[in-house]
C-alpha cells in the first residue's frame, strides 16, 4: 500500500498540489513570526532618513544619508522605499518630531511587515516554479517509473528545503532588508528567461532588481552567456544588454543630470569596505588580513579564475552538446539563420546560479542579510549535481548518501548564518559547506543547454 501510494503521490498532477501546500504552510509561518517574535529596527529607520530626504528635495547622494552612513544602493531603492513609506504612513498619524511622517512609528512598521510577508509568500511561489520547471524537465529525461518516482520525491525534499531557513524568514519579516525584494525581482527575472523564454522583460525585471541592490550583478556573468547563446549573435546580444543600461539610465536620471559623479560612486560603490564584525564567512582570519589590500585581491584573483574556469568548462559543454560550429555562432555579429533558439530551465537555472554562487564563495564578507542572496540556490545546485536523470543503479549509494550530504552541506550553511555573533567555528562550517558545492559545480556535468526542437510549443 504505502509503495503504491509513494507512487500515486509522484505523479505531476499532484506536483501543483505540493507547491500549494507549501505555500500555505510559508504563509501561516510568516504570519505568527510576525505575531509572536518582536521586530528587530536595523535599517529601517535609516531607509525612512534616506527615502526622505531624496522626498524633500535633495538629489546629491553624497548628502543622502541615515543613522548606519551614507545611501550605497542606486535609485531603484529610493523609489521602491518611497513607496513602501507611503503605504505605512496612509493610515495612519502622521505627526511626527524626527520629521519622517511616521514611517517609523510601531504601527508604520506592523504595515509594512505584512506587506514583506506578501512579499515572501510571493518570492517562494516564483522560486517553487523554478524547481517544478527542473523536475519536469527531470521527468522528460527519464523513463523507468520507479526511478522518476524516487527523482519526484528527492526533488520535492529540496523544494521543501527552500522553505524552512529561519535567517531567510528574519531578513523577509522581521528585518524589511532591501535584500528581499531585490532577489524576488532577481528570481522573477530568472523566471521568464527559463521558463517564459521571454528575454526582453526579463531583462527589464533584472535590471529592476540591480536598481535596488547591486549584488544582483553577480549573477551578469552568467546571464551574458546566456544571452549571447540565446542570440546567436553579438549584435542580438547588445540589444538586451541596452535594455538593462536603458532601465538604469531612467531611473537615475534626476540624480545623473545634476549631481552625475555623486551619483555613479555611491550608488555602485565598488570600494566599499565592511566591518570585520559583521562578517559571517572570514571570521577565523585575523582582522588586519581580512582588511588588507592583498586579500582582496586575491579574492578577486579567484573569483576571476573560478569563473574563467567554468566559462571553459561550459564552451567545451556547449561544443559536445551542440558541436564546434553551433558553438560558436554565438560570437559573429549577426545572426546566420532564423531558427529560433530555446534554452532548456536547468541550463539557464543552474548558469545563473552558478555565477551568483562563485562571487558568494569568494566574497570579501557576507553579512547576515547577504545570505538570501543565494540561499534559493543552494538545493538547486546541490541536487543538479547529485541526481540527474540519467542517475540510475544502488539506491543507496545514488540517493540515499547523496541526500545526506546535500542536507547536511545546506545545514552547515544555515548553521553559520544563525550563530551570532559570528565565531570561527561557525565561518569554518561555512566555508566547508561552501568548498564542498564548489566542488561539486566544478566536477559536475553541464545540464543540456538546448530543449530539442520537437519539444518547443
Amino acid at each position: 500500500m504505502w509503495t503504491k501510494l509513494y507512487h500515486n503521490l509522484a505523479k505531476p498532477r499532484y506536483d501543483h498540489v505540493w507547491i500549494v501546500l507549501l505555500l500555505i504552510a510559508e504563509a501561516l509561518l510568516s504570519t505568527l513570526i510576525v505575531k509572536r517574535v518582536p521586530y528587530t529596527e536595523i535599517d529601517w529607520v535609516a531607509y525612512m532618513q534616506e527615502v526622505t530626504t531624496y522626498q524633500n528635495g535633495e538629489r546629491d547622494y553624497i548628502n543622502i544619508r541615515g543613522d548606519t552612513g551614507p545611501l550605497v544602493y542606486p535609485a531603484g531603492f529610493l523609489y521602491l522605499y518611497g513607496f513602501f513609506k507611503d503605504i505605512a504612513t496612509r493610515s495612519i498619524d502622521t505627526t511626527d518630531p524626527t520629521g519622517l511622517g511616521g514611517s517609523t512609528s510601531p504601527e508604520a512598521v506592523r504595515i509594512i511587515q505584512w506587506v514583506f510577508v506578501v512579499l515572501y509568500v510571493i518570492n517562494s511561489a516564483v522560486v517553487l516554479m523554478l524547481y517544478n520547471a527542473v523536475l519536469q524537465r527531470m521527468r522528460q529525461q527519464q523513463n523507468a517509473q520507479s526511478s522518476t518516482a524516487t527523482m519526484v520525491w528527492y526533488w520535492r525534499i529540496a523544494m521543501g528545503i527552500t522553505c524552512l531557513s529561519k535567517r531567510v524568514h528574519s531578513i523577509f519579516v522581521l528585518r524589511l532588508f532591501n535584500d528581499a525584494p531585490a532577489m524576488i525581482l532577481l528570481h522573477i527575472s530568472m523566471y521568464l528567461f527559463a521558463c517564459c523564454d521571454s528575454w526582453a522583460l526579463g531583462c527589464v525585471v533584472f535590471s529592476l532588481a540591480v536598481s535596488i541592490k547591486m549584488n544582483v550583478l553577480l549573477f551578469a556573468p552568467g546571464l551574458l552567456l546566456l544571452l549571447l547563446q540565446k542570440n546567436q549573435s553579438l549584435f542580438g546580444t547588445i540589444q538586451h544588454l541596452s535594455i538593462c543600461a536603458s532601465i538604469q539610465l531612467f531611473l537615475g536620471w534626476p540624480f545623473l543630470t545634476t549631481y552625475p559623479i555623486s551619483y555613479i560612486k555611491k550608488a555602485f560603490e565598488f570600494d566599499r569596505v565592511f566591518f570585520y564584525k559583521w562578517t559571517v564567512n572570514w571570521k577565523f582570519l585575523p582582522e588586519e588580513i581580512f582588511t588588507s589590500k592583498p586579500w582582496a585581491l586575491i579574492l578577486l584573483a579567484c573569483h576571476l579564475g573560478v569563473l574563467g574556469m567554468l566559462a571553459n568548462k561550459w564552451w567545451q559543454s556547449s561544443i559536445s552538446q551542440l558541436g564546434d560550429a553551433n558553438a560558436r555562432k554565438p560570437m559573429r555579429w549577426t545572426k546566420c539563420n532564423k531558427d529560433k533558439i530555446r534554452l532548456s530551465p536547468e541550463y539557464v537555472i543552474f548558469t545563473m546560479f552558478a555565477s551568483n554562487y562563485v562571487g558568494i564563495v569568494f566574497a570579501r564578507t557576507l553579512h547576515y542579510q547577504f545570505y538570501c542572496w543565494y540561499f534559493y540556490s543552494l538545493p538547486m545546485l546541490l541536487w543538479l549535481t547529485s541526481f540527474g536523470p540519467s542517475s540510475s543503479g544502488d539506491k543507496f549509494s545514488k540517493v540515499v548518501l547523496p541526500l545526506v550530504a546535500n542536507v547536511l552541506a545546506v545545514a552547515g550553511v544555515e548553521y553559520a548564518f544563525n550563530v551570532f555573533p559570528a565565531t570561527e567555528l561557525s565561518s569554518a562550517a561555512l566555508q566547508m559547506s561552501h568548498a564542498y558545492l564548489l566542488l561539486k559545480v566544478v566536477s559536475s556535468q553541464v545540464p543540456s543547454i538546448q530543449i530539442d526542437k520537437e519539444k518547443m510549443t
